[in-house]
Protein backbone atom coordinates (compact mmCIF):
# COMPACT_ATOMS: atom_id res chain seq x y z
CA UNK A 1 0.00 0.00 0.00
CA UNK A 2 1.38 3.78 -1.05
CA UNK A 3 0.83 6.59 0.97
CA UNK A 4 1.43 10.05 -0.01
CA UNK A 5 4.05 10.14 2.43
CA UNK A 6 5.47 7.78 -0.12
CA UNK A 7 4.78 9.17 -3.63
CA UNK A 8 6.37 12.48 -4.25
CA UNK A 9 4.29 15.23 -6.03
CA UNK A 10 5.01 15.26 -9.73
CA UNK A 11 7.18 18.77 -10.65
CA UNK A 12 5.15 21.07 -12.71
CA UNK A 13 7.43 21.80 -15.94
CA UNK A 14 8.12 25.44 -16.73
CA UNK A 15 5.01 25.57 -19.22
CA UNK A 16 2.82 24.13 -16.31
CA UNK A 17 3.54 26.48 -13.77
CA UNK A 18 3.23 29.63 -16.47
CA UNK A 19 -0.62 28.05 -17.24
CA UNK A 20 -1.15 27.92 -13.74
CA UNK A 21 -0.32 31.24 -13.14
CA UNK A 22 -2.54 33.04 -15.54
CA UNK A 23 -5.22 30.80 -14.70
CA UNK A 24 -5.25 31.89 -10.88
CA UNK A 25 -4.82 35.11 -12.27
CA UNK A 26 -7.56 35.17 -14.53
CA UNK A 27 -9.80 33.26 -11.56
CA UNK A 28 -8.21 36.40 -9.58
CA UNK A 29 -9.81 38.80 -12.04
CA UNK A 30 -12.89 37.51 -12.60
CA UNK A 31 -13.63 37.13 -8.74
CA UNK A 32 -12.71 41.19 -8.74
CA UNK A 33 -14.99 42.30 -11.59
CA UNK A 34 -18.46 39.87 -10.72
CA UNK A 35 -17.99 40.44 -6.81
CA UNK A 36 -17.24 44.29 -7.11
CA UNK A 37 -14.52 43.67 -4.59
CA UNK A 38 -11.44 46.61 -4.44
CA UNK A 39 -8.93 45.97 -7.36
CA UNK A 40 -7.55 49.78 -7.36
CA UNK A 41 -5.41 52.19 -5.21
CA UNK A 42 -3.04 50.78 -3.04
CA UNK A 43 -3.69 47.25 -3.97
CA UNK A 44 -0.83 44.63 -5.78
CA UNK A 45 -1.35 41.23 -6.48
CA UNK A 46 0.24 38.15 -7.65
CA UNK A 47 -0.47 34.69 -9.36
CA UNK A 48 1.69 32.13 -8.30
CA UNK A 49 1.06 28.34 -9.78
CA UNK A 50 -0.98 27.19 -6.56
CA UNK A 51 -2.80 30.46 -5.28
CA UNK A 52 -3.01 34.37 -5.30
CA UNK A 53 -1.45 36.79 -3.23
CA UNK A 54 -2.75 40.20 -2.68
CA UNK A 55 -0.83 42.99 -0.69
CA UNK A 56 -3.03 45.80 0.50
CA UNK A 57 -2.35 49.26 2.48
CA UNK A 58 -5.73 49.68 3.96
CA UNK A 59 -7.08 47.19 6.13
CA UNK A 60 -10.57 47.61 4.79
CA UNK A 61 -9.67 46.07 1.37
CA UNK A 62 -9.04 43.06 3.69
CA UNK A 63 -12.70 43.61 5.26
CA UNK A 64 -14.53 43.98 1.99
CA UNK A 65 -12.68 40.31 1.34
CA UNK A 66 -13.65 38.99 4.38
CA UNK A 67 -17.60 40.52 4.28
CA UNK A 68 -18.21 39.22 0.27
CA UNK A 69 -15.70 36.00 0.64
CA UNK A 70 -15.66 34.96 3.94
CA UNK A 71 -12.96 33.42 5.23
CA UNK A 72 -10.52 33.20 8.02
CA UNK A 73 -7.34 35.91 9.18
CA UNK A 74 -3.99 35.16 10.83
CA UNK A 75 -1.95 37.42 12.26
CA UNK A 76 1.54 37.92 12.85
CA UNK A 77 3.33 40.69 15.28
CA UNK A 78 6.49 42.03 14.20
CA UNK A 79 9.53 43.34 16.41
CA UNK A 80 8.90 46.21 14.79
CA UNK A 81 5.29 47.33 16.68
CA UNK A 82 3.19 45.78 13.70
CA UNK A 83 0.90 43.60 12.76
CA UNK A 84 0.77 41.52 9.66
CA UNK A 85 -3.07 40.57 9.15
CA UNK A 86 -3.58 37.68 6.54
CA UNK A 87 -7.20 36.73 5.40
CA UNK A 88 -7.56 32.97 3.73
CA UNK A 89 -9.79 32.70 1.16
CA UNK A 90 -10.71 31.41 -2.21
CA UNK A 91 -11.89 32.92 -5.88
CA UNK A 92 -15.13 32.66 -7.22
CA UNK A 93 -15.97 30.32 -9.72
CA UNK A 94 -18.89 28.87 -12.14
CA UNK A 95 -16.64 26.80 -14.33
CA UNK A 96 -15.20 23.85 -13.78
CA UNK A 97 -12.49 25.16 -16.21
CA UNK A 98 -11.76 27.62 -13.60
CA UNK A 99 -11.55 25.75 -10.27
CA UNK A 100 -11.56 27.91 -7.01
CA UNK A 101 -8.05 29.08 -5.85
CA UNK A 102 -6.85 29.91 -2.29
CA UNK A 103 -6.18 33.76 -2.08
CA UNK A 104 -4.00 35.09 0.76
CA UNK A 105 -5.23 39.12 1.42
CA UNK A 106 -2.88 40.56 3.66
CA UNK A 107 -2.58 43.63 5.49
CA UNK A 108 0.41 45.35 7.69
CA UNK A 109 -0.30 47.86 10.03
CA UNK A 110 0.57 49.56 13.55
CA UNK A 111 -0.31 46.57 16.48
CA UNK A 112 -2.19 49.10 18.47
CA UNK A 113 -4.61 50.09 15.50
CA UNK A 114 -8.22 49.40 16.08
CA UNK A 115 -9.57 46.66 13.84
CA UNK A 116 -13.07 46.31 12.78
CA UNK A 117 -15.23 43.86 15.41
CA UNK A 118 -15.43 41.61 12.03
CA UNK A 119 -12.04 41.25 11.20
CA UNK A 120 -10.84 40.60 14.91
CA UNK A 121 -13.87 38.17 14.97
CA UNK A 122 -12.22 36.03 12.37
CA UNK A 123 -8.84 35.96 13.23
CA UNK A 124 -8.24 31.87 14.39
CA UNK A 125 -5.58 30.48 16.66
Amino acid sequence: MTTSFQTPTAELTFRQQQDNRERNDFSYRSTVTHQELPQSGRIAHEATPTSVLVTATDMDVLGEWLYVMGGSIKTVDLPSGQTVWTLRTTTWSDSPRFPVVPVFVTVVQPTDAPVMHEIAAAVTA
